[in-house]
């Protein structure tokens, strides 16, 4: 009897960072949503007056920055960001591992300057909040912070990873 060689099995990441990109995507959902209701009711409320409310606007604004920055560390993680790719069909071997290591280094280095501006924003504005929902300003500064500490550790896993092969990015995947 001959045993089949197991299929070649990709590299997943590690399970916190699994549990991390469900926890965004799930945050992402909320204000996708958030977004989607606020605009509705902008709408509805062009009709209905008495259902004018001024702080659903700024929920829909405030939302469309946390979708925008929670998103930043899980499209790091999994091959989802912009990229060029003229240099990946121009490179092979060892040398296109250095240029896909190098490139997450520098993803990560950004990453991490910007995280320390979110972290100095916070600082600087512990008690200001927004005009109409008087959200804590700094609350705003942390969502940022969040998504570029994520896509500062996935960028650095990336480093340590780049001599295997990328999976192509499927926004429609099953976890």
């Amino acid at each position: 009897m001959t045993t089949r060689p197991e299929p070649d099995r990709q590299w997943r990441e590690p399970r916190v960072l699994r549990v991390w990109a469900a926890g965004e995507l799930w945050i992402a959902c909320l204000a996708l949503t958030t977004i989607f209701v606020s605009v509705l009711w902008q709408v509805i409320s062009r009709y209905v007056p008495a259902l004018n409310w001024p702080g659903v606007s700024e929920l829909a604004n405030y939302s469309l920055i946390v979708l925008t920055f929670i998103m930043v560390g899980y499209l790091i993680g999994n091959n989802g960001h912009i990229t060029i790719q003229v240099i990946d069909y121009l490179v092979k071997g060892r040398a296109f591992v250095v240029v896909k290591a190098v490139s997450a280094a520098v993803t990560g280095l950004i990453c991490a300057v910007l995280v320390w501006e979110a972290w100095k924003l916070i600082q600087a504005y512990p008690t200001r909040t927004t005009a109409a929902l008087g959200i804590p300003i700094w609350t705003l500064y942390a969502i940022p912070m969040l998504g570029f500490a994520s896509g500062t550790v996935r960028a650095f896993v990336r480093v340590f990873t780049a001599n295997r092969d990328d999976v192509p990015f499927d926004a429609a995947e099953a976890r």
